[in-house]
């Protein structure tokens, strides 16, 4: 049988160092984490996850918590759920979901029955009150998405002001003028969603210093909802041809709705939208676009709770992830 040494020594890091990955006591770069599980894997080697967790005083858990706002698309939050739980297993962790209507009291319940060994929260809005018992407990955190005052916990997000930019640039260059710039319902700004408000402040204040004049059009969720309000929008012929969307669910719907009226991109139509890549796999989405980067995302955010986790005191991070635009031919040159 093998032991922690033939571990140490097939991997080419000390002993301590595969007591780290094995343990989670101490943050461990996914590279060399990598390699001390790829050494497992070949020796076989094979440690009991209760014992560990008796010994470590640590559940070897990460909580997510889930405040799903209705005017939401579901299949894109999947994705974020999905990128976290992989992200969580390359670092020796298991998730749990924490999704109860009152986020408050799930994060005071976790924290006081010591559940999980640290919390991500989702769907962060400014003012979050699920931050109160986190900075009571002084519990490991981190919110994925990025609040004016993260109040002294790490935080991690896509820059969505920067995504906004790089979009309106993108139709202010092909010589638009103006665009009708799909939002999400009010409901979700109104509720302080930090991604929501973030890139549509931006949108504005880059499409005011570009000159590109913006037509507001919140769309609902609900897909006969979606479908028939953007057919309603392409249907005005006071609306401009370029279209600037933020909000996943009419982006999914949009090449029903162009199919609907007989419209093509880029020839009747103009489009650029922030959205996921998979959410571009699942649809069959060919606009140019900024992608939210779940996966990279998840990753930063899971690591920098990981060294949370292990040093308890160091200073507050928060991160950006850097947007890139990539471009599908779906703007047409304006005359």
């Amino acid at each position: 049988m093998a032991t922690i040494g033939d571990v140490a020594r097939e991997a080419g890091v000390s002993r301590s160092t595969v007591s780290s990955v094995l343990t989670g006591r101490k943050y461990v770069s996914p590279e060399t984490r990598a390699k001390v599980d790829a050494a497992v894997a070949k020796l076989r080697f094979s440690v009991n996850a209760g014992a560990r967790a008796l010994a470590t005083s640590r559940t070897m858990a990460l909580g997510v918590v889930v405040g799903f706002h209705e005017a939401e698309f579901s299949p894109a939050l999947a994705a974020y759920l999905i990128a976290l739980s992989d992200a969580a297993r390359e670092q020796g962790y298991s998730v749990v979901l924490l999704t109860e209507p009152d986020g408050v009291e799930a994060v005071r319940r976790a924290i006081s029955g010591r559940q999980v060994d640290g919390l991500i929260l989702l769907n962060v809005v400014d003012d979050d009150p699920r931050l109160e018992p986190i900075n009571d407990a002084r519990y490991p955190a981190v919110l994925l998405g990025m609040p004016q005052d993260t109040r002294g916990v790490d935080a991690v997000d896509l820059d969505f002001a920067a995504g906004a930019a790089a979009l309106v640039d993108h139709l202010a260059d092909a010589g638009h003028r103006e665009a009708v710039f799909v939002q999400w319902p009010e409901e979700l700004y109104a509720s302080g969603s930090t991604y929501a408000n973030r890139f549509a402040s931006a949108a504005r204040e880059r499409a005011e210093r570009r000159g590109l004049r913006l037509v507001p059009v919140p769309v609902p969720v609900g897909p006969e909802q979606v479908r028939e309000t953007l057919r309603a929008v392409l249907q005005n012929p006071e609306n401009p041809h370029a279209l600037l969307i933020h909000n996943d669910a009419a982006v999914a719907m949009l090449p029903f709705a162009l199919h609907d009226l007989g419209l093509e991109v880029p020839a009747d139509r103009s489009v650029v939208s922030l959205h996921a890549a998979e959410l571009a796999r699942l649809y069959v989405l060919s606009f140019t676009s900024v992608e939210s980067e779940p996966v990279v995302v998840c990753q930063a955010a899971v690591e920098m709770l990981a060294k949370r986790i292990a040093s308890p005191g160091s200073p507050a991070q928060k991160r950006l992830i850097v947007p890139h635009l990539e471009s599908k031919g779906s703007v047409e040159t304006a005359s």
